[in-house]
């Protein structure tokens, strides 16, 4: 798949990187994080009125950067597989908001 379920926050740390990702109210994100052993930090998140899906703010550690993409970009076909058609087009409309 073509699209970006994350954005690289340029925060400046020499430890850390940061990062805002798509993910549903269930957290099927948190799985795949323990899968790929991988230790997120997690922030503040977000979510529209009526929506499944959360903005979530996050940190890692910078050596993790490569597990960490390869994890989100498990979630996306994990999304698939668990019915939420609607996700690409939602990762679509929230990257679109980031570039204007």
């Amino acid at each position: 798949m073509k699209f970006n379920n994350y954005i690289c926050l340029k925060k400046k740390s020499l430890f850390y990187s940061y990062f805002m990702f798509l993910d549903m109210e269930e957290y099927l994100a948190d799985r795949i994080f323990i899968k790929h052993k991988v230790n997120v930090k997690f922030g503040k998140e977000y979510a529209q009125k009526g929506s499944k899906y959360l903005c979530i703010f996050c940190r890692i550690r910078k050596r993790d950067d490569k597990k960490f993409k390869d994890a989100l970009e498990e979630l996306k076909n994990s999304m698939l597989l668990y019915g939420y058609r609607d996700y690409e087009e939602f990762c679509i409309r929230m990257m679109n908001l980031e570039k204007k």
